[in-house]
């Protein structure tokens, strides 16, 4: 007995011991990732064992397009670096072209983590703004929804305020102090954040963030409430309300845009709860709502299933008229806050003003038996009458939505009787705001707004004019004028005073963030390694970008500046370069040859191609 005894205790010690020694055999699913720069990769599992470090990774790009992993990709843990040493489903250095879905599936084989180790980083430093993605957690036990670096003070926030929101009827600058959670220099290549609001449409604003500390503060003006996006590296980290005259701290949760990914899997369901939060704002309450009280509509509520080409214009404004009280009726179903059941009511309607506002019918499916001349029947004011009688105009629930330009739009669109009208005044002043960045608002278009009960609006165009003439003013020595030049004839016209010269034109409009990022990067160069007399830098925009917002920016933008027309414009973009899109540059020869050269998108192959030029004779 004693003897059987022995050998069962022998047998299990044998197998704790085993146990023990294996230990540092761990799988972790779908890890946590502190900060990336990338939406490319989801890692779906991490196996540590004594031999190797193994990741499962889920490769995400446009389908027939393709990703390459660098040879030279590695871990760091520990201020120690960890080298790739095989791989499965994906050859280093070679393209990987993504399936039809556009999702792929590969294993990185990397030596072995220590059996410590809490977390790592997957860096590929090498390759122009190579994959970069830091702290991925080994530990599962990270609180994500509340990051390291969010202030004691909004980690635990009420779900629901009693108070009702108002709209902010007022105009001054607002500041903004961002402060990104889990940075880590070279995670963060840029930020901006579009502000929405309902009297200006959405304006772009450039953040300049330190490389060191992952902070930043930018200043602008605001006139009424706004809606605005942290978007860093290009994703979108959630929304936040601002009023003008305030300054408000942005934290942003690094985390939030790969966990978004990792919750396309059925089996992962721990998703953060919130991308950004703020302090100082009168809105905090409602940008620190919790995430799970948002009301989610099912499938069976899809707006554009309820539309067809060939309905009449009172059929589709029907048809939205429906959607809008099935969701209000879903809504006042939920057990969610009285706050969230306004914001799923508000996001609605401003949905369907989209609907209403663009006619979606124009993109529905068209089914073989509509005839191919059959043509729409046109959406009048009683269409928009319609769909504003179903809602509370007097609700400020009904601008606190990110779309709330749909509403201004659609009250443009309007027969009202007297400027007193709520819909009115939204409508006239959208118009006068967009007159007044283009310097059309005329004194006796100001003066017929001073009548109106709200002073803010006649206030509003009133300081947007001045800043639009203030512009003008300051930009007039920087602007170039060639209205009256054939659009046959102005190409030649502008680079004619420059003969001889190394000339890069730059085909932009202020409202297009990529153009503005490339202007961005390749203004120190102008200083710098392309400092030269011998090299003319040409910025050609048009019309679509209000000359106030054009005048504004240009000062800070070294070259020749030209605002062409609309025929100007369609000619050089269409019948001479085939521009289909912008930036788009042409390169100007020393000896007055010209190609469009949209390699040059690459800033670093822009700096190399124009320093060649400049060693030509």
């Amino acid at each position: 007995m004693k003897k059987l005894f022995l050998t069962l205790f022998v047998a299990f010690a044998t197998a704790v011991l085993l146990w023990a020694c294996s230990s540092s055999n761990r799988v972790v699913r779908f890890p946590l990732v502190g900060a990336s720069n990338t939406t490319m990769l989801v890692f779906e599992k991490v196996e540590l064992t004594d031999t190797a470090t193994v990741l499962t990774v889920r490769g995400f790009y446009t389908p027939e397009h393709w990703i390459k992993v660098s040879p030279s990709i590695h871990l760091v843990a520990q201020n120690k670096e960890y080298e790739l040493i095989g791989s499965k489903g994906v050859e280093p250095g070679k393209e990987l072209f993504m399936p039809e879905d556009g999702d792929s599936c590969f294993t990185l084989i990397f030596e072995p983590l220590p059996n410590a180790c809490s977390e790592f980083d997957f860096i590929d430093a090498d390759a122009k703004n190579g994959w970069r993605m830091y702290g991925i957690d080994l530990t599962g036990k990270r609180d994500v929804a509340n990051p390291t670096g969010l202030p004691r003070e909004l980690k635990y926030t009420s779900k629901e305020a009693s108070d009702t929101l108002e709209y902010a009827y007022t105009f001054g600058e607002t500041t903004v102090n961002i402060h990104l959670m889990g940075y880590r220099e070279g995670c963060v290549t840029d930020m901006v954040f579009p502000v929405n609001s309902m009297f200006e449409g959405q304006r772009s604003i450039d953040v300049e963030i330190d490389p060191a500390t992952g902070t930043g503060s930018v200043t602008f003006m605001q006139y009424g409430t706004g809606c605005a996006f942290p978007v860093v590296n290009g994703c979108g980290y959630g929304q936040f309300f601002i009023a003008p005259n305030e300054t408000v701290d942005l934290y942003v949760n690094l985390a939030y845009i790969n966990q978004t990914l990792q919750y396309n899997y059925e089996n992962y369901k721990n998703l953060a709860i919130k991308g950004c939060w703020t302090k100082g704002s009168v809105y905090d309450a409602l940008n620190n709502q919790d995430s799970e009280d948002v009301i989610v509509l099912p499938d069976s509520l899809s707006i554009g299933e309820l539309i067809r080409y060939d309905m009449t214009a009172d059929e589709f404004t029907g048809a939205l008229i429906d959607f809008y009280r099935a969701v209000c009726e879903h809504a006042h179903a939920q057990k969610s806050g009285s706050w969230a059941k306004e914001i799923c009511k508000a996001d609605a309607f401003n949905t369907c003003l989209i609907f209403l506002n663009q006619d979606f019918r124009r993109w529905a499916e068209r089914e073989s038996s509509v005839t191919a001349d059959y043509k729409h029947d046109p959406i009048l004011p009683e269409h928009y009458a319609r769909m504003f009688a179903c809602v509370d105009i007097e609700n400020p629930w009904l601008l606190m939505n990110y779309r709330s330009e749909e509403v201004a739009k659609a009250a443009q669109k309007m027969v009202s009787g007297g400027y007193d009208d709520t819909l009115a005044c939204w409508g006239k002043a959208r118009g006068a705001v967009e007159k007044a960045y283009k310097n059309e608002l005329t004194d006796a278009e100001l003066q017929t707004m001073r009548s109106w009960s709200n002073p803010f609006y006649a206030d509003m165009c009133e300081d947007i004019l001045r800043c639009t003439r203030e512009s003008i003013a300051n930009s007039s020595k920087d602007l170039e004028h060639v209205e009256d030049i054939a659009p046959e004839a102005l190409f030649q016209a502008i680079i004619a005073p420059h003969k001889g010269k190394v000339i890069l034109v730059d085909f932009w409009n202020t409202w297009c963030g990529p153009c503005r990022k490339a202007i961005k990067e390749i203004e120190p160069h102008k200083t710098g390694q392309l400092s030269s007399d011998d090299l003319v830098w040409v910025y050609i925009a048009n019309g679509t970008s209000p000359i106030g917002t054009y005048s504004n920016m240009i000062t800070g933008i070294k070259g020749v500046h030209y605002r062409v027309s609309d025929a100007q414009w369609d000619y050089l973009t269409s019948k001479m370069f085939d521009i289909d899109g912008i930036p788009s540059y042409v390169l100007v020869n020393r000896d007055g040859s010209y190609s469009l050269r949209n390699d040059l998108h690459d800033i670093n192959k822009m700096v190399t191609v124009l320093k060649e030029e400049l060693e030509k004779e």
